[in-house]
């Protein structure tokens, strides 16, 4: 688990220091300031890596880049030489007693870390496996001539077909592992199949009015041998490559997370080793394809994912957001001594290099969508359309007496009450006001 986090010359704050709850781990801020950047240093922080062709580059005027992170385990220090152009650390790597990690990118894409699967720069089998497991949202198979994958063999690396070659594989993917766990699941050898966690994953991730469990695989292509996942919706099933962006977004952070676990479970058991009790979800735009009913329930659910996959599993949520449903989502369960709410805040009139600043808000029930939409962390003065909230000024300034700060068309009570028809709905609560008003 992650514990602190301090970084310089590196992104738009320098210095930066952030201090992790246990739990969740919330971060919101205009787009532009930092967000998915932070969400790689944490990576890199647990991990000792970049996610795939996303290396972060230092501050050219920093003469010396560093990083120093503390998680439950140990202390690591970083920094960049310039010389080889490439991120250093002082050898003291992740241990195994530290998290399984699972990154969501807003793409779509998924990064696995597993101390017993992919850590500490072992070999397995003459293979290098201390890289992260990158698995993109959807794609075609590439070739790779790396040791261990063969000779120019097909190499897949997405999350319906998996990572790997016909003679290696890393990953089975979403296809097959499903049609594979619902196959054991319906043998008696096979008490302990994946495939009915899977389904209570995807079935808790899901909106609770429109609940979504795991179906049979099915053949549904005339020249394509394969079965494909089918889930059951409540107006019917439907199969994998007919599953929309927001459906894909649950199921596959449903399987990955299923995935991961059970792979590292087997890891432990053939080495011998404890396996561990700490999960680090770094999850980019976590409202991101869903619809307002399922952000409004998506991260209590992901809290209550460790307790289906084990018991005494502790999970971590680093997670950024744009949504204020995701952040009122959480306010009967918010818990200071357990969870953060940062926010990178823009100052245009600020001097240049303290414009964006990284800061731990205190949490503050506003109770709905449009009470965060207008706290300090959206900062919107209404949460209405431009032109709405330029009526609505004017009207107020209007009825202060205050005619000289009206805009040009807008200098009359008439010219006013002509807007604010254009564009507030006719139930708009500013309505009675403007008319007390008018009438006096």
């Amino acid at each position: 688990m992650l514990r602190t986090l301090f970084i310089e010359g590196i992104g738009p704050v320098s210095p930066l220091t952030a201090d992790f709850a246990p739990r969740i781990n919330i971060i919101t801020g205009d787009n532009g300031l930092g967000k998915s950047f932070f969400l790689d240093v944490c990576l890199w922080a647990l991990t000792g890596r970049w996610p795939v062709s996303n290396v972060v580059n230092p501050d050219p005027a920093c003469t010396a880049p560093k990083m120093k992170v503390s998680t439950t385990t140990s202390v690591r220090h970083g920094g960049f030489d310039f010389d080889c152009d490439g991120w250093f650390d002082d050898g003291a790597p992740p241990t195994p007693k530290d998290a399984l990690v699972i990154t969501a990118a807003v793409n779509g894409d998924f990064l696995t870390w597993d101390p017993h699967r992919t850590g500490g720069g072992s070999k397995e089998r003459g293979v290098s496996v201390a890289e992260p497991l990158h698995l993109h949202a959807s794609g075609q198979a590439e070739y790779d001539d790396s040791p261990g994958f063969g000779s120019g063999l097909p190499v897949f690396r997405d999350i319906a077909n998996g990572h790997g070659t016909p003679a290696r594989m890393v990953c089975n993917g979403l296809i097959a592992d499903w049609s594979n766990w619902y196959l054991e699941s319906r043998g008696s050898e096979f008490a302990g199949s994946p495939f009915p966690i899977l389904d209570a994953v995807v079935s808790l991730l899901s909106h609770p009015t429109e609940p979504i469990r795991c179906g049979p695989p099915t053949r549904i292509y005339p020249d394509d041998s394969r079965r494909f996942p089918t889930l059951i919706m409540p107006y019917g099933s439907v199969a994998y490559p007919h599953w929309s962006a927001g459906v894909k977004r649950i199921v596959h952070l449903a399987y990955m997370l299923v995935w991961a676990w059970v792979e590292h479970q087997a890891s432990a058991r053939l080495r011998r080793l404890e396996p561990t009790r700490h999960l680090v979800l770094l999850i980019d735009e976590v409202e991101s394809h869903l619809h307002p009913r399922w952000q409004r329930s998506i991260l209590p659910a992901i809290l209550k994912v460790a307790e289906l996959l084990s018991p005494d599993l502790k999970i971590q949520v680093i997670a950024t957001t744009h949504s204020p449903l995701v952040l009122a989502s959480l306010e009967p369960d918010f818990n200071e001594e357990q969870d953060q709410l940062f926010c990178f805040n823009f100052d245009p009139k600020a001097p240049r290099e303290q414009m964006v600043t990284f800061d731990a808000l205190p949490w503050v029930n506003h109770g709905d969508a449009v009470g965060w939409l207008t706290s300090d962390v959206f900062g919107l003065t209404q949460a209405r359309s431009t032109e709405a909230e330029i009526a609505i000024e004017a009207a107020e300034a209007f009825a202060r007496g205050e005619l000289d700060a009206l805009p040009p068309n807008l200098k009359t009570r008439e010219a006013i009450t002509r807007e604010l028809q254009r564009v507030l709905g006719s139930m708009d609560r500013f309505w009675p006001r403007w008319i007390a008003r008018v009438q006096k």
